[in-house]
């Protein structure tokens, strides 16, 4: 990790908390953070709130940034954008659902050097509700997509709890523009190999007044996306294979079959040359946003 230019001043630590409509939560989620690290500067990204979450965030102590593109994406990159140069940032949602006292946990590694980005991995209280059934499934299905097209996580994917070291914030070019926004810091991470450490947080029912945001089946589908897509930037060979797999399973009963063979190989090139199409075109578009 880099620290700031001044060895021996205390590390500056930010808490990031992305916010759409959460103004019966976020003044008790300030005000926890805020207790459990008192020297944090606590900011809150207002995505576009009408429930006058940002005044509220304010009138507990948190400076605030309003981003009025729609999509937690937005708020992230906002939130990354103007806390460049803090030895630690910390995001965390703000719907109450994260531990406020387990800041210490994710900062420690960072500061020791040990890790770039550290993650809370949600650990749901027994019998609180705080994970329906249908997102658990959800959960399970990203992250299986994800180690076989791009390679084992760094941690629970879809957290919102987590923290990065100066060098993470400043070099990491995000894009995302809604919930894909963890899948694709987890995609930062293994892609360019950047030591992570998980941290096992529990994961609490939202704070009565709030409601979540995220939709599982249109989200899970762009969290889906935007894994193929990566994983056809980053590692090819594994969706053609996934593909090939795929094609063989389904003509396996008939292979010999006059027909069904020629097909099949016709299937696997047509495969092969749609991964090399779509592998161009993400190289051209990569080169375009540099």
């Amino acid at each position: 990790m880099t620290r700031s230019d001044d060895s021996q001043a205390p590390p500056t630590i930010a808490v990031a908390i992305p916010c759409y409509n959460e103004a019966a939560a976020v003044g008790a989620v300030v005000n926890q953070f805020r207790a459990a690290w008192p020297a944090a500067e606590i900011v809150v990204i207002d995505n576009n709130s009408t429930d006058g979450t940002g005044e509220a965030a304010a009138r507990h102590g948190a400076r605030v940034i309003v981003e009025p593109r729609q999509g937690k994406g937005f708020a992230v990159r906002a939130a990354f954008a103007d806390l460049k140069g803090r030895d630690v940032v910390v995001m965390v949602d703000g719907d109450g659902t994260y531990p406020a006292e387990f800041i210490g946990e994710l900062i420690a590694p960072i500061l020791e050097g040990r890790a770039e980005t550290t993650v809370g991995a949600r650990r749901p209280e027994p019998g609180a509700g705080a994970m329906s059934p249908v997102r658990a499934l959800g959960n399970l299905i990203i992250r299986s997509a994800f180690r076989l097209l791009i390679g084992k996580p760094s941690g629970d994917l879809l957290s919102g709890y987590r923290a990065f070291s100066r060098r993470f914030v400043e070099t990491t070019a995000l894009r995302s523009e809604g919930f894909e926004i963890e899948t694709e810091l987890a995609v930062a991470t293994v892609a360019r190999r950047l030591p992570a450490v998980e941290i096992s947080v529990p994961y609490r029912p939202r704070i009565a007044g709030t409601e979540s945001k995220l939709r599982a089946f249109r989200d899970g589908r762009r969290i889906l996306a935007t894994i193929l897509r990566e994983g056809l930037r980053l590692a090819p060979w594994r969706v053609f294979g996934l593909y090939i797999a795929l094609v063989a399973i389904v003509c396996a009963p008939l292979v010999w079959s006059p027909t069904v063979l020629p097909f099949a190989l016709a299937l696997a090139a047509l495969g092969l040359a749609g991964l090399l199409i779509v592998k161009a075109r993400l190289g051209a578009r990569e080169a375009e946003g540099a």
